[in-house]
């Protein structure tokens, strides 16, 4: 039996409400302005490189498009119990809590869709990962150049304008350790 997945629904500024959305139903009235939250993680490695994936060719939304680590927060889980769900069910790797670093929140990227903005600093190596293969086609290591010049998923589109915010952190966290 498959599962179903359950989101609790927010409001544009945050505020959690006592709607939940069941995937691929049909937006109720008065959900209009309501959002499900979702989840970005971008991994640096201590290069100062960006892990991406590419969305698998046999996906709905995005098919082929290059991303971070993403996924919805489900009713029972934290963001941050997200962020390492995804990166396990998707690239097959563990990461801790104290790696991840909120970058920015409520970001919205689409009618329904907010999501917060994290990066993990790890040295993860390729040969580590595995790819779940539903999700990803294919996952690779780029320098931030690379990064802008790539074709981006919608739902991390907004990485053209935050990739060198993540960048400075990464570069001011690297210089502290």
């Amino acid at each position: 039996m498959e599962k179903v997945n359950v989101y609790k629904l927010a409001d544009g500024k945050r505020v959690k409400t006592d709607k939940i959305y069941i995937r691929n139903a049909s937006w109720g009235e008065g959900e209009e302005d309501l959002y499900i939250v979702g989840v970005n993680n971008w991994i640096l490695n201590s290069e100062g490189k960006f892990l991406v994936q590419r969305r698998a060719l046999t996906k709905k939304n995005n098919p082929g498009k290059w991303s971070s680590t993403n996924g919805l927060v489900q009713l029972e889980e934290d963001r941050f119990e997200t962020v390492q769900r995804e990166t396990k069910e998707e690239l097959g790797i563990d990461i801790d809590k104290n790696q991840i670093h909120l970058v920015e929140e409520n970001h919205i990227v689409g009618d329904h869709l907010m999501v917060d903005i994290f990066v993990t600093y790890a040295d993860v190596k390729l040969s580590d990962i595995v790819i779940q293969e539903s999700e990803v086609d294919k996952v690779c290591y780029v320098s931030i150049n690379e990064l802008l010049d790539l074709d981006i998923s919608t739902t991390c589109s907004y990485i053209k304008k935050l990739a060198s915010k993540i960048y400075e952190d990464y570069q001011k966290n690297s210089n502290n350790n």
